[in-house]
């Protein structure tokens, strides 16, 4: 079979077996949406305060000892990768003039990647069990970013303070009021004393964490239930695409290869931070009532988008 025959097996086997599942899950929330009213808000508190927390922990105890291993160098990653995206993406809302709202929705929206229900299974497939458990990793540290540093874009998008240093204040009140940073320190000191979760927690626990990624599709079809398709932002989404699907995992790719990664850490970076916006950006969006609606537009668009730049750069990596 020749090479080129070879490689669109492979793409199409990736959007039938890991993309196109995903956009099922989600037009069918939809669809439900239009018949049956639901709380988001009520949506969101459950996958902050039980779901997301409940994944943390279970990535911590299956993964604890690779996690714990490499850290310092994928957080040396992490670092750079998000000043300079939180640089780029705060210049490009300046020059557009975008209001304050909007300003942080957008710096969301750009820093924070599907590293979990579309970059896991993406990455597994394509680079293997490798792949797969890098990308898992990448998962745990970018979800300490987005219930970290997130949360805090997030807050003080809506913050009303009297000065930058009011707003950083009840920012970082917000991050401290919700599970994760406990969380984080929890899962890191059980795996520090090699402590594994006994199996009357496991269980439990193992169920929600499964429950999060599903969750968080149908919150996002029943976000968009409520949107209204007249009224789409396209200089705001076109941005975002760009930033996001783009220039994300170029600079990534590059921070990766000057820090020392190469071959399937590589890979699997470009492609995790190339992910379209998080699920998660339309749960804190809706918690703090940050553009929910935008957010959630946009995150639609995006993600309809990548599988367009996914299956263009899965093809250039295979160069690699």
């Amino acid at each position: 079979m020749k090479t080129s025959q070879k490689r669109r097996i492979i793409i199409s086997k990736m959007f039938i077996n890991v993309i196109f599942p995903v956009f099922v899950v989600v037009f069918i929330s939809y669809i439900f949406s239009r018949f049956r009213k639901v709380s988001v808000s009520t949506l969101s508190s459950i996958a902050i305060y039980l779901l997301t927390p409940a994944l943390i922990i279970r990535s911590f105890d299956i993964h604890g000892e690779i996690i714990l291993k490499d850290i310092h160098l994928f957080l040396v990653h992490l670092g750079i990768y998000a000043v300079a995206m939180y640089v780029i993406s705060l210049v490009i809302s300046k020059v557009f003039r975008m209001s304050k709202k909007t300003k942080y929705a957008f710096i969301l929206l750009s820093l924070v990647p599907n590293t979990g229900n579309i970059g896991i299974p993406v990455c597994e497939y394509y680079l293997g069990s490798e792949g797969g458990s890098i990308a898992t990793f990448i998962l745990v540290i970018t979800s300490i970013m987005t219930q970290t540093y997130g949360v805090y874009l997030a807050s003080r998008g809506v913050s009303i303070g009297k000065d930058n240093f009011d707003e950083i204040k009840t920012a970082l009140k917000n991050v401290f009021s919700l599970p994760l940073v406990y969380v984080v320190i929890l899962s890191i000191t059980l795996n520090l004393f090699s402590i594994k979760l006994p199996t009357f927690l496991r269980d439990p626990i193992y169920s929600l964490g499964f429950a999060a990624i599903p969750m968080g599709l149908v919150q996002l079809g029943i976000v968009l239930g409520e949107v209204k398709f007249s009224r789409i932002p396209l200089v705001f989404i076109v941005l975002t695409i760009l930033v996001k699907l783009i220039i994300a995992p170029l600079i990534s790719g590059l921070i990766g290869f000057f820090i020392g990664f190469s071959s399937v850490a590589l890979k699997v970076l470009m492609l995790q931070y190339g992910m379209p916006s998080a699920l998660y950006c339309s749960i804190l969006a809706t918690h703090f009532n940050l553009r929910p609606k935008l957010v959630g537009i946009t995150i639609l668009i995006v993600t309809t988008v990548s599988i367009l730049t996914l299956t263009g750069m899965i093809y250039v990596l295979s160069f690699l």
